[in-house]
């Protein structure tokens, strides 16, 4: 999470609690237009325990940080050309041949 980002929720958090005890606007709604659902997966422990330190060291929560990953992933592939795609390939390459040096 980039610094920006992180002291934005932090601004978000702190006004948050600094109103929790003040009563809703009167001319304000509560709704919720993207009613999620929960998707289950199934890790390695392994892979749980990396997940779960990296979430302490960005100071976040594992859903949102897995939630995070797999949007990045969707949002990617909506974007993807046939240029796109050959770049990340080539990415792709390139990092399993530092991986075997």
């Amino acid at each position: 999470m980039s610094n920006d980002a992180k002291q934005f929720a932090e601004q978000i958090a702190a006004e948050a609690d600094a109103t929790a005890d003040q009563p809703m606007p009167a001319a304000a709604t509560s709704t919720r237009p993207n009613k999620s659902v929960t998707v289950a997966t199934r890790v390695s422990p392994q892979d749980l325990h990396a997940i779960q330190a990296l979430a302490t060291e960005l100071d976040v929560p594992v859903s949102a940080l897995v939630r995070g990953w797999v949007l990045a992933g969707l949002n990617a592939r909506k974007a993807e050309s046939l240029t796109t795609a050959l770049d990340r390939i080539t990415a792709d390459v390139q990092r399993l041949r530092e991986l075997l040096a």
